[in-house]
This record gives C-alpha cells, structure tokens and sequence, in this order.
C-alpha cells in the first residue's frame, strides 16, 4: 500500500509540473507580440544610431538606443497592463519565473549599456556580445524552464552572434546582430504567435 501511495503522489507531482510548464509555455506565447515588437524596436535603434534616418531630428545618434529602448519599454509596459487587467489571469509561480528572468534581465542591460554609451567608451563589437549574450542567456533560462527546444535555439543563434560579433569586423558584427534579431525575435515571435492562435482555435473547438 505505501508503495502505491508513494507512486499515486510522484505520478501527481509529474502531471503538476508538467501542468506547470505547459501553462508557462502558453503564457509565453501569450505575451509573443513583444518579441517581435522588441525585434522591431532592436531594428530602429540601429537604423538611428547608424545615420540612416538622417536629417536634424535624428542628429543625437548617441540616444538612439536609450530613447528606443525606454520608449519600447514603456509602449510595451502599458498595453501589457492593458492585457493583464483584461485578462484577470492569476500570477502562477511559473509565470512569475519567466517574468522574473526577463526583468533581471532588462535591467542589467539598461543598467550597463546605457552607462556605457553615455559614457562615450561604447565599443560597437562589444556592446553587441553584451547584448546577444544577455538575450541569449535570458532565451536559455526560458527555454530549459518551459522545455522549449525553439526557445533554446533562440539562444545558441544569439551566442553565436556574440561570437561572431568579436571575432568579426564591425560590418560583420551588425550582420551577425540584424540576422539574429530576424530569428530570434521576428521570426520566433511569430511563430509564438502562431501557436497561442492554434492554441486558441483548439479551445474553441473542444469547449
């Protein structure tokens, strides 16, 4: 009997976290639209601070990543709390892991890069390795949370662009940076997007 009972408790606690990271999964592709929304953002801020804008407006190219990022933080900040006041869905232990990790993670990029640009010792190959290595050890911690091979191989593509980004010419570290922001963030977001539409029409149809 004990036995049995040791094994009802471990096969509960293995549907739990298997529950656990299929709901952290969902919300994932819940929030997708700000992956590509920040590929985008990542876009404009290196269309700016590169010249391509031109004109007096965008004379400043120093700003360009702190008024891009702030600003995409602070669009994306508010239609989230739009969504999460819609939605009233529960803050669940995994969804505050996943969020945690990504918030740890923005700081410490706001909290390096902009010190570094302001301060003008701003080097570009290495500021991209930064960049990707925050993004791809962030997509890592995701990924391995919620089992999630896409994920993962988000993270690879954006060590790899840190690699290249050192060992390359600075042209070849923004092509490195531009290509992993296409699949990294435009491409796997909408393919998040995706599966929480298919997710959705499978509801729908079983309910």
């Amino acid at each position: 009997m004990p036995d049995e009972t040791n094994k009802r408790d471990l096969s509960e606690r293995l549907e739990l976290i298997e529950s656990m990271i299929a709901e952290g999964r969902r919300s994932t592709t819940r929030w997708a639209w700000t992956i590509v929304l920040w590929g985008v953002a990542f876009y404009v801020a290196i269309a700016w601070s590169s010249g391509w804008f031109g004109g007096p407006i965008w004379g400043q190219h120093i700003m360009a990543w702190p008024v891009t990022m702030i600003g995409t933080w602070l669009l994306s900040w508010g239609l989230a709390t739009r969504m999460a006041k819609s939605a009233k869905a529960p803050m669940t232990t995994m969804k505050r892991a996943i969020l945690s990790i990504w918030t740890a993670m923005g700081i410490t990029m706001f909290a390096l890069l902009l010190p570094l640009g302001l301060s003008g010792r701003a080097d570009q190959q290495v500021c991209v390795a930064v960049v990707v290595a925050l993004l791809g050890m962030a997509n890592a911690a995701s990924g391995i949370l919620l089992k999630w091979k896409a994920q993962i191989a988000c993270a690879v593509v954006w060590w790899l662009a840190g690699v290249g980004s050192l060992f390359g010419t600075v042209t070849e570290s923004t092509a490195a940076f531009l290509v992993a922001i296409f699949f990294c963030q435009i491409v796997f977001g909408i393919y998040a997007m995706m599966c929480e539409s298919r997710a959705r029409r499978q509801g729908a149809a079983n309910a």
